[in-house]
């Protein structure tokens, strides 16, 4: 066995208390790390809605959904009567306010189509995708003024959309 001087045995004590030291010091980090990325889960868990709350969003906003489709296809069939353009303001003011909720899932299984984001461009100045186009005019008159005949198109689109997500959201709560 090799025996130490007294210099060694003072440089190799060093050496490993500094290396418990640069040990302790990463784990450290490492420790305040996964505390941070568990915070940010934590908070993400809270800020995304579960499940069944997006099951219920999505049985109101197409509840919501239907009542527009219906009034804007009296109002093609009818023109827009004051009864149909009451409606529609309203519903329009709804949608505006409860879409973006559900546009975050919805989008996945919506058909994009190059007419949806002239539509939009025509009736605010801002692309929009198939359901925008649907409630983005201010008024019933405007939005059978500049329809470019895809009406029918788009809702075919956005029903569909909707079922497939409503589909997917049976899915996750039957795996439950």
């Amino acid at each position: 066995m090799r025996t130490l001087t007294v210099g060694q045995r003072v440089t190799q004590g060093v050496t490993s208390v500094s290396g418990w030291v640069s040990r302790f010091v990463n784990r450290s980090k490492s420790a305040a790390k996964d505390r941070e990325e568990a915070k940010d889960r934590a908070m993400s868990a809270k800020l995304a809605p579960t499940v069944p709350e997006r099951h219920e969003e999505l049985i109101r906003f197409y509840r919501k959904y239907e009542d527009l489709v219906e009034t804007l296809c009296d109002a093609a069939q009818y023109g827009p009567t004051p009864k149909l353009e009451a409606r529609y303001g309203e519903l329009r003011r709804w949608m505006s306010s409860n879409y973006a909720p559900v546009r975050r899932y919805v989008v996945a299984y919506l058909r994009f189509m190059p007419e949806d984001a002239q539509q939009g461009l025509l009736n605010d100045g801002r692309a929009s995708d198939a359901f925008e186009a649907l409630f983005a005019a201010s008024n019933l008159e405007v939005f059978l003024r500049i329809d470019d005949g895809n009406m029918i198109s788009r809702i075919t689109r956005t029903r569909e959309a909707l079922n497939l997500y409503g589909e997917h959201l049976r899915q996750l709560l039957a795996r439950r």
